[in-house]
């Protein structure tokens, strides 16, 4: 699990030890384990402690709630999001720019698949109008928002998109879309829709939009 470069706190304010922190992440690891399995309606604290041999006041001394559990769940996995910024980084141009978008919509089904228990309860619960899940959401979307946006203003300056299409609206677009897509990969299967045709739908779209090409 990858693991944040700044201090750790535990529930009270306390700065964790190095075995404090060990105990933090083996939770936070049973958390995701039992979202995965269960879902958060079926996730108690009693059962994330269980999973570690340990007991509920041990969860209180890292977390207040599962939410602050999942929250931190949500911030690990912001920061497994921030290498998909390389794929935006280079010219999407004629050549390879189609190979490039399929690159980058590859890259972020993995980031999705590795963290979509966690992602799919954050984006609920973002929807439902929690702000401290509304403010993860929106961290990890300005991940990759920049990025997009400046090559919607590239494309723009060569007059391959038209003005009205605001960069920062676009690319939150595009986000959105996949992450409201990938989801439903399975129903689309069940729907006749080929394996692959949810990334090449994806890849052809984002290059699209964020290039005029």
């Amino acid at each position: 699990m990858a693991r944040p470069n700044k201090t750790i706190l535990g529930a009270g304010g306390r700065v964790l030890g190095s075995r404090a922190e060990t105990t933090r992440t083996k939770l936070l690891e049973a958390t995701a384990k039992l979202l995965s399995e269960a879902g958060v309606l079926e996730l108690r604290i009693v059962d994330i402690t269980r999973e570690i041999g340990s007991s509920p006041a041990t969860f209180y001394q890292y977390f207040v709630d599962v939410d602050a559990a999942i929250l931190a769940l949500a911030e690990l996995a912001t920061l497994d999001e921030a290498p998909l910024v390389s794929h935006l980084t280079e010219p999407w141009q004629d050549g390879d720019g189609l190979e490039r978008a399929q690159a980058f919509v590859d890259a972020y089904i993995t980031f999705w698949d590795d963290h979509s228990a966690v992602l799919r309860v954050r984006n609920l619960k973002a929807e439902e109008g929690n702000a401290a899940f509304r403010e993860a959401r929106s961290r990890a979307n300005l991940v990759l928002i920049p990025s997009m946006g400046q090559m919607v203003e590239q494309a723009q300056a060569a007059q391959r998109l038209p003005a009205e299409m605001h960069p920062f609206v676009t690319a939150t677009a595009m986000i959105a879309m996949i992450e409201r897509l990938l989801p439903y990969r399975n129903e689309i299967a069940r729907r006749g829709a080929p394996s692959s045709s949810m990334r090449d739908t994806l890849a052809m779209l984002v290059y699209r939009s964020l290039t005029g090409r």
